[in-house]
């Protein structure tokens, strides 16, 4: 019995789970860390093309399923427990491809994981609610822009590969999915203080950025860089590329 708190929604379809491992252009060069390993559906797929595997699986009445995987197929290791609270570095010592069909109530949590330990994540190909993917790819001035945006397209490359619908599911979530490709750039740091100035800056949507900013940093600050940033008293942080929140938050120390 699946658990509906767990967000357990398999993807069992065996020809679309290599159509996904090969749009991810997994091969026996790559070591691969799956997140949400379920009945091991994909794993055995992953294991085909992979070098190695090291599946993470919270739920451990699925232990009767995977662990025999180990002895099966040669190149897959088990961890039991949450991906939230496993750091990759005590799985891998070199970066790393990432693949899951992640539970979706801890979507954001997982995406500012593999934010935060980029260092050892080449790229990410993530199945994930369909309203965060395209958040995660939304352009300025439109209803799905927010701080998520920013800072992804900051950081990172993304890119929504497919579009799943619920009935290749079990059991179907009540909303569509998206299967999703992250490839973090290595040439921009975007630190823990930076995701939260963006995050700041969008605290209050719709309404001025000025609003925002003049609660942290004061009137004086906050007119300097309007002024160094030729904004308009008007202008809304939705407004703004990616890139003008890096430049503000350089302003500002």
């Amino acid at each position: 019995m699946l658990k509906k708190s767990l967000s357990q929604n398999l993807l069992k379809d065996k020809n679309l789970l290599d159509k996904m491992v090969r749009m991810a252009g997994i091969t026996r060069d790559d070591t691969v860390v799956e997140i949400g390993a379920g009945h091991g559906d994909l794993t055995r797929v992953l294991a085909m093309h992979a070098g190695f595997v090291h599946a993470v699986e919270l739920d451990q009445r699925f232990r009767v399923l995977l662990e025999p995987l180990e002895g099966e197929l040669g190149n897959v290791r088990m961890t039991f427990g949450s991906i939230l609270g496993i750091p990759l570095e005590t799985l891998v010592s070199k970066p790393v491809k990432v693949m899951g069909n992640i539970p979706y109530h801890i979507t954001g949590d997982i995406l500012f994981k593999l934010l935060y330990e980029r260092q050892l994540v080449i790229s990410a190909f993530l199945t994930m609610q369909r309203e965060v993917a395209e958040r995660l790819v939304a352009s300025p001035h439109t209803r799905t822009y927010g701080a998520l945006s920013a800072i992804f397209q900051l950081a990172a490359e993304v890119k929504v590969l497919l579009y799943l619908k619920p009935g290749l599911f079990v059991p179907p979530p009540k909303v569509e999915s998206a299967y999703i490709v992250i490839r973090f750039r290595t040439e921009q740091d975007v630190s823990r203080e930076l995701v939260e100035f963006i995050k700041h800056c969008f605290r209050y949507k719709r309404k001025y950025l000025k609003r925002s900013l003049e609660e942290r940093y004061g009137a004086e600050r906050t007119s300097m860089v309007y002024e160094r940033m030729g904004f308009a008293a008007s202008v809304r942080a939705e407004e703004l590329v990616p890139g003008t929140f890096l430049e503000m938050y350089a302003l500002l120390g």
